[in-house]
C-alpha cells in the first residue's frame, strides 16, 4: 500500500474510510493488477479480493470477508462503484455511504515524477510509431489500424484505446471505426496511443495535409494557433474553463463555432480518460504536476474534420509536452 498517496485522499475528507472498485485506482494505491474492494483508511487499509488471484500480503484479505466488516460511514467516488455494491454495502454491513466527487481522481491528477516519467516514454513510443507509419494508396483503414496495432504489440505493452483510422470525410466523426475505405491520396486523421509500464498515451496527427481543400487547410492553420492560446493561458491556480474560454473564443471569432464538437483535452495516467476535463464545463483549477491532452478539432459534414492533438505537463509554472519533460 502507498500510504503517502492514500493520505492525501482524507485531506479532503473527515471520515474514516474511503472505498473504490476501479482497477486503476486498485493499482495506484497499491500496485496490483486485480478486480476487487479497496477499503482505505489512514492507518489500515485492506483489498478484498477472489482467492483465485496469486497475491499474498497482509493487507489483502478473502472477498466474502469484507460483507463481516463493522463501519458506520464510508467515502465514494460515485462513479466508481456500483449502485449493487452499493446496495450490498447497505443491506449487509449499514453502513452509510457518502458520494464525494473525485475524491480519488483529484489525488491521481497530480502525477508524481515516476508517473510522469512513464507517460513520457509512453507518449514518446507513440510518435515514433507515427513518425514511421508509412500509408500506402491501397490501404485500407483496417490495413492501418492492424499496422498500429502490431507495432504497439511490439514496442510497448499493447495499445491505450482502439486506433481511430479516418481517410477523408470519415474523419468527420471524431469517434470513427476503422473501415474497408481505401486511402487513395486522401488525407487521413490518426488518433492513437500505447501502453507503457501501465501508464496511457495519447496522439492525434493529420496525414496528407496537401489533399486537404483550402477549408480543411485553414480550419488546421487555426487549430495550431488555438494550442498555443490554451497553452499561454494554462497557470497554476487558473481556473480550467476560463483558459479553454479563450481558445474556444478565437476559435469561434475565426468563424468556426459551429464546427466544435467536442472538448479541448482531458487527463491522462493510468486511464486514457482522467480528470480533469479540459472544457468549458470544468470548475478545477491547473496544478503543477497535472498531465492532459491538448486535442481540439474542427468538423464539416461530408468534408471530413481536424484534430491536433499532443499530452502536456504542467511543471514549474510551464506547459510542455511530456515526451519533452526530461529536457527541462
Amino acid at each position: 500500500m502507498n500510504k503517502k498517496r492514500i493520505s492525501k485522499v482524507f485531506k479532503q475528507i473527515s471520515l474514516p474510510y474511503a472505498l473504490t472498485t476501479s482497477p486503476s485506482d486498485i493499482k495506484y494505491f497499491t500496485g496490483l493488477d486485480a478486480e476487487g474492494v479497496l477499503l482505505l483508511n489512514p492507518s489500515k487499509s485492506f483489498l478484498f479480493l477472489s482467492p483465485l488471484y496469486p497475491y499474498r500480503a497482509e493487507y489483502i484479505k478473502k472477498l466474502d470477508e469484507f460483507y463481516k466488516l463493522k463501519i458506520k460511514k464510508i467515502a465514494v467516488e460515485p462513479s466508481k462503484i456500483s449502485l449493487k455494491l452499493v446496495s450490498e454495502i447497505k443491506k449487509k454491513i449499514r453502513c452509510q455511504i457518502f458520494p464525494v466527487d473525485f475524491l480519488f481522481s483529484k489525488v491521481r491528477a497530480i502525477k508524481e515524477k515516476s508517473e510522469i516519467e512513464k507517460i513520457a516514454k509512453s507518449q514518446e513510443i507513440s510518435k515514433d510509431i507515427l513518425r514511421k507509419l508509412k500509408i500506402k494508396t491501397q490501404d485500407s483503414e483496417a490495413d492501418v489500424s492492424r499496422k498500429l496495432i502490431k507495432k504497439a504489440l511490439s514496442l510497448a505493452d499493447g495499445l491505450s484505446f482502439e486506433p481511430i483510422v479516418a481517410f477523408g470525410k470519415n474523419s468527420f466523426f471524431p469517434h470513427h471505426k476503422s473501415s474497408n475505405a481505401k486511402f487513395k491520396k486522401k488525407f487521413a486523421l490518426i488518433d492513437f496511443g500505447v501502453k507503457k509500464d501501465g501508464y496511457c498515451s495519447d496522439l492525434t496527427q493529420m496525414f496528407g495535409l496537401s489533399n486537404m481543400n483550402r477549408r480543411l487547410k485553414e480550419a488546421y492553420r487555426v487549430l495550431r494557433k488555438a494550442v498555443e492560446i490554451l497553452c499561454l493561458n494554462i497557470k497554476e491556480g487558473a481556473v480550467i474553463s476560463g483558459a479553454v474560454q479563450v481558445a474556444s473564443n478565437f476559435l469561434e471569432k475565426m468563424g468556426f463555432s459551429k464546427n466544435i464538437l467536442h472538448s479541448f483535452g482531458h487527463g491522462i495516467g493510468l486511464d486514457i480518460h482522467e480528470w480533469p476535463s479540459i472544457s468549458l464545463k470544468e470548475k478545477g483549477k491547473f496544478q503543477n504536476g497535472m498531465v492532459f491532452t491538448i486535442e481540439p478539432g474542427l468538423y464539416f459534414e461530408g468534408f471530413g474534420g481536424v484534430r491536433i492533438e499532443d499530452v502536456f505537463v504542467l511543471w514549474k509554472g510551464k506547459v510542455i509536452p511530456v515526451s519533452e519533460w526530461r529536457k527541462v
